[in-house]
């Protein structure tokens, strides 16, 4: 019994550890994701000026040069998506390889 409740007090620690580890990675990539929203409004911001300044025979010129559009940004969205999801399994698959047992300090009791 004892043996019982020690292994469940371990497992509750890895878990416990395993939630906060994916908290701050996705709290990391969903931070990527906000700096991609800021950088393609920055972009469009920038570009519209660029097109409003220019006389109306270059703003196909303009256009063609725009790369980030919405399909570059759902690349980019995914690519950091994926990131973020083979981070979690990576520390998820170096978890596996150990025992976590926590002596918790006031704060957390």
């Amino acid at each position: 019994m004892l043996y019982s409740n020690i292994n469940n007090m371990i497992e509750n620690d890895n878990e416990l550890l395993q939630e906060r580890y994916e908290k701050h990675i996705k709290d990391l990539f969903k931070s990527f994701l906000v700096t991609l929203e800021d950088l393609k409004n920055e972009h469009q911001i920038h570009f519209k000026k660029l097109k409003k300044s220019l006389p109306l025979e270059y703003h196909n010129l303009i256009s063609q040069a725009d790369y980030f559009d919405d399909e570059k940004m759902q690349y980019l969205r995914k690519k950091v998506l994926d990131s973020g999801n083979n981070s979690m399994r990576d520390q998820s698959e170096d978890l596996q390889k150990f025992t976590v047992h926590f002596k918790f300090k006031e704060y957390y009791k």
